[in-house]
């Protein structure tokens, strides 16, 4: 049995997938763009339960490539699909008998009430759909049909052929009277198949907005390989931003630790979490924002990004980070391959303590043969500690002090940086001026 991808809620809300940032955005928001709720839906559900089966993940990449490239699609009326949920959620149920249906018709048509109104709007609403669905699946190329598609097709054939629906195939004219009789099919015997129809609708609206947005963005399919452990990203960016600079990051077997410095605002934390977005994504078969991406199949990603105190519990900000650390190595212990972000480790403590527990932690993790881990830190010094180790690839966002102001250029360089702008930021705030004039 494949297991499942494991995340935390630490990490959801570090890399903003669902809980929106100060903008009020998310990740999903950015991939929110199917025309139905039901596929609004189907696009959060792939994005809450990313995978780790690589030839499911594969198949959803062919799916929505294959639909993001069609020339035709279906008519999705997002007004009438809200109308059918409505309908079907109807608590009159129909029976399978002449008189009930008989007299609830002749009642309907003298003194129609609410109840006959929804019936005699979502009936044909819901006819059209089923229709238009089923040419839509014959229409499709023959041969190059994706396997998802593939089954979705066959489930599709095999709901149509049933009774109730060949009644509404062979139905030749519309009226009040087959509105009536379809009522039985569609809330009745065929509500199942009623339901594969619109849930291979909503998911074929789902698949087909990630298709349709990958033309119009900066977006890549992930390539899965099946060598050890790797994360090679050409030209990673965060969604979020208007006018990203992009940078490349490669992690392999070789060098599966990344140790990154830099001043304030230089750009880590963004770059952090546009690699564990990346990551995220492609284990949920979206496309990623990238110019290329290569990867293996991990079991889990955990991020320590934007950690606060538990005051609830009278715990520090220290004993906060030595608790999310402790998670998180069992984590890798238990799970092995998984992708890990540490933001400023240990920030909660003075410097010596910093020191000493950064060395312990991060020469420990370079040391394993599993997981990939990004970890920055101000303390540089802790780069000379592990430049023996050979596992440690050192990057830094580099910053222009050419100038009175600092010119920030938010690239990735190979190296460690030991700029320091603290004071810089202090006084162009006006603090340092402010104490002196008092």
């Amino acid at each position: 049995m494949q297991m499942e991808f494991k995340i935390d809620e630490q990490t959801l809300n570090d890399l903003e997938l669902f809980n929106q940032a100060l903008d009020g955005k998310s990740i999903f928001s950015c991939f929110n763009t199917a025309c139905s709720d039901g596929g609004k839906a189907c696009v959060r559900k792939m994005l809450e339960r990313p995978l780790t089966d690589v030839n499911k993940i594969r198949a959803r990449v062919e799916a929505i490539r294959y639909l993001g490239q069609l020339p035709f699609f279906l008519d999705i009326r997002r007004e009438e699909l809200s109308f059918i949920e409505v309908y079907l959620q109807q608590e009159d149920v129909p029976q399978r008998n002449v008189y009930h249906l008989t007299s609830r018709a002749v009642k309907g048509w003298l003194k129609p009430d609410n109840d006959c109104y929804l019936r005699q709007r979502a009936v044909p609403y819901l006819g059209r759909l089923i229709r238009e669905l089923g040419t839509f699946m014959d229409e499709l190329p023959a041969g190059r049909v994706p396997e998802m598609v593939r089954d979705m097709q066959q489930r599709v054939k095999e709901t149509l052929a049933r009774e109730g629906m060949q009644y509404l195939v062979n139905q030749k004219k519309d009226s009040f009277w087959t509105r009536e009789s379809l009522d039985l099919y569609f809330r009745g015997k065929e509500l199942d198949g009623v339901r594969v129809v619109l849930d291979t609708l909503y998911m074929l609206d789902a698949l087909r907005s990630l298709g349709i947005m990958t033309k119009g963005e900066e977006l890549t399919f992930p390539i899965f390989t099946e060598s050890g452990r790797t994360v090679r990203i050409e030209g990673l960016y965060h969604l979020f931003l208007k006018n990203p600079v992009k940078n490349d990051v490669l992690l392999d077997e070789r060098q599966h630790l990344c140790f990154l410095t830099g001043p304030n605002m230089a750009g880590k934390s963004t770059c952090m979490k546009a690699f564990g977005v990346a990551v995220y994504l492609a284990h949920c078969g979206f496309p990623v924002p990238a110019d290329r991406m290569e990867l293996s199949v991990f079991k889990g990603l955990f991020t320590t990004i934007n950690l606060s105190d538990n005051l609830s519990l009278g715990y520090s900000h220290y004993y906060n980070e030595v608790a999310r650390v402790k998670y998180i190595v069992e984590q890798v212990r238990d799970l092995q391959e998984v992708v890990v972000v540490f933001d400023e480790l240990f920030r909660g403590t003075n410097v010596k303590d910093a020191y000493d527990a950064s060395c312990a932690v991060i020469g420990g993790l370079a040391q394993l043969e599993y997981g990939v881990f990004m970890i920055s830190t101000h303390i540089v010094e802790v780069a000379e500690f592990l430049k023996p180790f050979p596992s440690v690839c050192f990057r830094f966002f580099e910053i222009d002090m050419t100038t009175e102001e600092p010119r920030y250029t938010y690239r990735l360089r190979e190296g460690v940086s030991d700029e320091r702008i603290g004071m810089y930021i202090l006084k162009k705030a006006g603090v340092v001026d402010l104490i002196e004039k008092m």
